[in-house]
């Protein structure tokens, strides 16, 4: 028997007409599946885990590398993680320009070097820094015309990377302890291969701002490199020698004081200064009397570092020169000495 059309369903086809008669009808399709090719040669080596793991590992090191440049090159610097990511080495090595300068780190007990890139634009400007220069130095000719670094540039940027094993061994030190050092350093990618082409590694990209200048700092750690500590490098082995270590830690008050008491001041005590010439300091021959500008009931001054702080007496204790405290020097006689 033929199936009957309910009342209902007649008013929802009479409802359903447009106004040339024609029923509107919706064909519901199914959403397209998207499909991606999977390749098994390149499964993920490096876990979530441990990606995040280099990420709080770098940005601590950014956080202490910000410091130490701020202060070798006598102005302000910002480096911040930019990105924690796995490629192969191939890919790494093809993004890299002619002429570059690369850092090859030794860092036991990793097993096998692991490479520092460092952007021309960082190189340059920190060259520019150490021989004096202001903060907006940037050699832009020399960024053009890609030249080669100089004798001198590369001994220069040779000492700079040589600091950065006592920062990279701290920054580490909460997953494993590390001895970084530099073996040497190259400007051609070529012979810097420090695995095959196809190996993982983790590429840790921290932006840096020098001034009004940024560029980058590369780290290539391989997969191969990182086995031997597998293990620990997890953000809970990270977060776990944190705690530890907070609670090893003497009171910081009683650590402050004493450092403060121990530590070493050189002290002088001078005679006030003397006037002459270059000439008179040419003639001079033995036996000669210097006279100095300062009378002998006058008191000397002692200084602590480069400041005045004590007028004294001379004399002798124990077949040793001393020194006795007469009285303190006010701050207003030292700012206008």
């Amino acid at each position: 028997m033929a199936d009957v059309l309910t009342q209902a369903q007649i008013d929802a086809l009479l409802n359903s007409l447009n106004e040339d008669g024609d029923l509107d009808t919706e064909v519901e399709t199914e959403p397209e599946l998207k499909v991606s090719n999977y390749d098994f040669r390149t499964a993920h080596r490096f876990s979530k885990d441990q990606i995040k793991t280099l990420n709080i590992i770098y940005d601590y090191f950014s956080r202490i590398f910000s410091n130490h440049l701020s202060g070798m090159l006598r102005t302000m610097c910002d480096v911040s993680v930019g990105s924690v990511e796995e490629l192969k080495y191939q890919e790494f090595v093809n993004s890299l320009p002619n002429s570059v300068m690369l850092a090859v780190m030794n860092m036991p007990p990793l097993d096998g070097p692991t490479l520092l890139e460092l952007s021309p634009d960082m190189c340059y400007t920190m060259i520019g820094r150490l021989l004096g220069g202001s903060n907006a130095v940037r050699v832009q000719s020399s960024l053009e015309s890609n030249r080669s670094y100089t004798e001198i540039e590369l001994v220069l940027l040779e000492r700079v990377l040589r600091q950065f094993a006592n920062l990279i061994n701290e920054a580490w030190q909460k997953v494993t302890h590390v001895e970084a050092s530099l073996d040497r350093i190259e400007t051609n990618p070529m012979f810097a291969q420090i695995v095959s082409l196809n190996e993982t590694v983790a590429l840790v990209t921290l932006n840096c701002k020098i001034g009004d200048v940024s560029g980058f700092i590369n780290f290539c750690l391989p997969h191969l490199a990182l086995e031997p500590i597998n293990k620990q490098l997890t953000t809970k082995a990270w977060y776990q020698s944190s705690g530890a270590e907070r609670k090893s830690l003497p009171p910081a008050t009683g650590n402050i004081s004493h450092r403060i008491n121990t530590t070493r001041l050189p002290l002088s005590v001078v005679f006030n200064e003397t006037v002459t010439t270059t000439g008179d300091v040419l003639s001079l021959q033995p036996d000669d009397v210097i006279v100095l500008d300062h009378r002998v009931e006058q008191p000397l001054t002692l200084k602590i570092g480069h400041l005045s702080k004590f007028r004294v007496e001379v004399g002798s204790q124990d077949k040793m020169y001393a020194a006795k405290i007469i009285a303190p020097i006010q701050e207003e006689d030292n700012n206008n000495g």
